[in-house]
């Protein structure tokens, strides 16, 4: 553990927030661009598609935790965390390179089949490399405020990937004959991209602190209990599940608001995407100071504000009014840059919650549940997603040439608009409720040190 008063080298700090970029590269295409993938590319219905995107992350539920698990639990010369970015590195790239040669001319049940299978393969390797990475943060600095910091260096680098996969991605997928070719192409492009940053990460952090405890007997009840009784973790974790299907709703939508109801030229389609992502990252560094200053979760307060009034517009603007979506994304960035920068950061305060109450320390647990948190959310609001456009009519096919009728219109614009505003709605409301601030974790921190020396 890094020792009072000491900073964290910010070499080491960036060095591991290199390896967000990878991380972002896959959420970033799994969240944006899979179900347009699969309806578009591989022609499955809405529908389907969503259950084929849905089980893998089901399957996360025993996965997450487990990894947490095992990961506080390991013990090498490596640390705890680190030999998992090594192997996680290695192969969530290449597992995520698989999902895009789907047979694209055999029938409908073989390529769900298939997307499934790949993509539980993906998830999972995705998994053994996040969850230790993740649970990192508490080990390299115990610092209240330098949490805040070496997070905010982990969203810049999640919206230099974000900004990068989405411009890039529409220009590589529509760059072959077929879209199904286009969309192999570019998961080799992006999956040799997450296996270089993953293991750059690997090694740029080969000093950084660390914490060695006694390996403690797995118990699926303590390490459920860990989330049970942690209040500010299950109060945090509730508002960041609504958090992500608000985002996974509304990213998932973006890419078919773009092209079916306002109509932008394929040539911008890019840019279109990646402003949001691209605000973020410039105001990022803003956030940072105003959370420093007034607090972590009264940021927070601001951006879901922001985000949940950003998200109404789409109701009403019109075809071809592309500055004026373009004005809109920005302003939801700014927004979004706050929620993932306070979130992220206040989850590492949680553990020191946990270990107070139970003597252990448990971040792979804490960030096991937080990983899957994500994950489920932006899932789960990608299926809201496939039933919306299920129910609305919407019409699956090659690229935008099917013309879509108004009422499939009419959906596309609630699931973008709607479902995320009464989501965000619901995360301002939950937040309320978590009272963890930096004088109570001071005092948290105080007291595990007088009890370790007494």
């Amino acid at each position: 553990m890094q020792k009072e008063g000491h900073k964290l080298p910010q070499s080491i700090q960036l060095g591991w927030a290199v390896g967000e970029l990878g991380i972002a590269t896959y959420v970033g295409i799994t969240m944006i661009y899979m179900l347009f993938f699969l309806t578009q590319a591989l022609n499955i219905s809405p529908m389907w598609a969503g259950i084929a995107l849905l089980i893998p992350r089901l399957w996360d539920v025993i996965t997450d935790p487990i990894m947490g698990a095992i990961s506080d639990r390991t013990k090498t010369r490596m640390g705890r965390r680190r030999p998992y970015l090594l192997i996680g590195g290695l192969t969530f790239g290449a597992s995520f390179i698989l999902i895009f040669f789907a047979p694209a001319q055999e029938p409908e049940w073989v390529k769900i089949l298939y997307v499934t299978l790949m993509y539980i393969v993906a998830s999972t390797a995705y998994t053994i490399y996040d969850v230790p990475y993740s649970a990192m943060v508490p080990e390299m600095t115990s610092d209240y405020k330098e949490r805040t910091t070496l997070t905010g260096y982990k969203m810049m680098a999640a919206r230099l990937g974000i900004v990068m996969c989405v411009t890039l991605a529409p220009w590589l997928f529509n760059s072959r004959a077929t879209l199904a070719d286009g969309f192999r192409f570019m998961g080799i492009a992006f999956g040799i991209f997450m296996i270089i940053t993953g293991l750059y990460a690997f090694f740029a952090t080969k000093k950084a602190p660390r914490i060695e405890v006694p390996a403690h007997k797995f118990s699926l009840k303590s390490e459920f209990n860990a989330i049970r009784y942690n209040r500010p973790f299950r109060i945090l974790w509730t508002v960041f599940l609504f958090q992500n299907l608000a985002i996974g709703a509304a990213s998932t939508t973006l890419i078919y608001f773009l092209i079916f109801v306002i109509k932008v030229d394929k040539s911008i389609l890019g840019p279109m995407l990646a402003v949001g992502a691209v605000t973020a990252t410039i105001v990022t560094p803003f956030w940072i100071w105003v959370a420093r200053r007034i607090g972590k979760r009264e940021a927070y307060y601001l951006g879901l504000a922001i985000t949940a009034v950003m998200s109404l517009p789409a109701l009403f603007i019109p075809a071809g009014f592309v500055v004026t979506l373009f004005i809109v994304l920005m302003l939801g960035g700014i927004g979004d840059a706050c929620n993932q920068l306070a979130s992220n950061s206040m989850v590492p305060d949680t553990v020191e919650f946990d270990e107070l109450r139970t003597g252990e320390r448990r971040e792979g647990a804490i960030f096991g549940a937080w990983a899957f948190c994500r994950k489920l959310g932006m899932a789960a609001g990608a299926f809201l997603v496939s039933i919306g456009l299920s129910l609305f009519g919407f019409e699956s096919g090659n690229g935008s040439s099917i013309v879509q009728d108004e009422t499939a219109i009419l959906g596309i614009r609630i699931t973008y608009s709607l479902i995320p505003f009464a989501l965000w709605i619901a995360a301002i409301l939950m937040l309320k409720k978590y009272k963890l601030n930096e004088r109570m974790f001071n005092e948290i921190k105080a007291e595990i040190r007088s009890k370790a020396a007494g």
